[in-house]
């Protein structure tokens, strides 16, 4: 593991005293029994108090049995090397077309032009899709341009959905 492991799980105990939500760490070695496993032992203590704990799977593979911190109460994260994306179009009015990609993988929005609604003006709350700032009489049914800004993506979608939105898709507002 590069380090003792008995420092390992000093800091996982003393994050869990600090009373941290969430305990991510970025190491592990090859997989051994739980009780021989160091980061699982500390990560069933953080899981008992309520924190949530992801480990990455390892650098190793991809052999048989190369996957690290694989007990059942540790979210366990890897990267993958499958080529793959969830290709989206837009075409807007003027017949230009983007390609890009998409975690939805629903009915799409069908033929019929949907109006975009970008809201750079007055209320610079409302181009970073903030809480409250946008007018569900205005974004209902369109899709929602918004630049990225202070908060989390996902968020913005959720606060975009609530106005009965069919779609927010990010801007950067820097070259």
């Amino acid at each position: 593991m590069g380090c003792f492991e008995s420092d390992i799980l000093a800091g996982m105990e003393q994050a869990i005293l600090d009373g941290v939500d969430i305990l991510s760490l970025s190491l592990g070695g090859r997989s051994v029994p739980y009780y021989r496993d160091t980061i699982a032992i500390g990560a069933f203590a953080a899981m008992e108090k309520g924190i949530h704990v992801s480990c990455s799977a390892g650098n190793s593979g991809p052999t048989k049995s190369t996957l690290a911190n694989v007990a059942p109460w540790i979210m366990t994260v890897g990267a993958g090397t499958l080529d793959r994306d969830f290709t989206a179009y837009a075409t807007l009015g003027s017949g230009q077309k983007f390609t890009d990609v998409s975690l939805y993988s629903g009915r799409g929005m069908g033929e019929k032009m949907v109006e975009m609604v970008y809201s750079k003006g007055s209320n610079t709350s409302s181009n970073l899709c903030l809480e409250g700032s946008l007018d569900p009489v205005i974004v209902r049914g369109k899709v929602v341009v918004y630049d990225r800004g202070i908060n989390a993506r996902v968020e913005n979608c959720v606060i975009s959905a609530n106005g009965g939105t069919m779609a927010c898709p990010p801007t950067n507002p820097e070259p």
